[in-house]
């Protein structure tokens, strides 16, 4: 069985497929914003790359947010479709949980998602453990929290870099590497691959973070 990720929560798409094994692979779209023109295009290609069809995919897995409003709607409709021509399960996961799977070498992480102007998705982690719900902030607010840190903490996704970059010189603040912090349907699909599938098909809905600005 194939688990095929899904990741359109970011101007910049992709796919992966995995098999638990031998088959770990990634396709990404060639420029920003292709979500709705290229997806089913990229599956093909990716399962023609690997010698498979699209009924050798037993589990879908699709970054369910925060991102793109426009995305991720044109993802999981699209992740959907699939699911509904193939009898494909469906699984859905947190892209925050994507970012923190890709630093597994950090005890203190803080996953943060570009988003719009000066707003940012926030999560923090000790270990796997989120210590908080996943907040929409503002780009001073979280400086400020991160230039109060007194342990270790590892920046990653989208927007750590920028912010890693204000932050340039605090000893308690690190920045993941550069391939960590880029949208990844394969991390999807691997954490997809040990989850329980959805009852129902539309249990699965997109995570939209509502910000709770002063």
């Amino acid at each position: 069985m194939l688990a095929l990720g899904v990741d359109t929560s970011e101007p910049l798409g992709g796919i992966a497929l995995y098999d638990g094994r031998e088959v770990a692979d990634e396709f990404s779209m060639d420029r920003p914003l292709q979500h709705a023109e290229r997806l089913f295009s990229l599956i093909d290609e990716a399962l023609r790359e690997n010698g498979a069809r699209r009924a050798d995919v037993g589990m879908v897995c699709i970054n369910r947010g925060p991102g793109s409003f426009t995305g991720l709607r044109i993802g999981l409709a699209g992740a959907k479709g699939f699911c509904q021509a193939t009898g494909a399960s469906l699984v859905g996961i947190a892209g925050t949980d994507g970012y923190r799977a890709r630093v597994t070498d950090a005890k203190r992480v803080c996953v943060i998602v570009a988003s719009r102007r000066d707003l940012h998705y926030v999560q923090f982690f000790t270990g796997s453990r989120s210590l908080a719900p996943m907040r929409l902030v503002r780009e001073a607010e979280l400086l400020e929290a991160l230039r109060s840190e007194e342990r270790t903490v590892t920046l990653v996704g989208s927007g750590a870099p920028s912010i890693g970059e204000a932050l340039l010189g605090h000893p308690m603040v690190r920045i993941a590497p550069e391939e960590a912090n880029r949208p990844s349907p394969l991390a999807i699909a691997k954490l997809g691959w040990n989850e329980e599938p959805a009852d129902r098909l539309y249990e699965v809905e997109p995570l939209y973070v509502e910000p709770l600005l002063a």
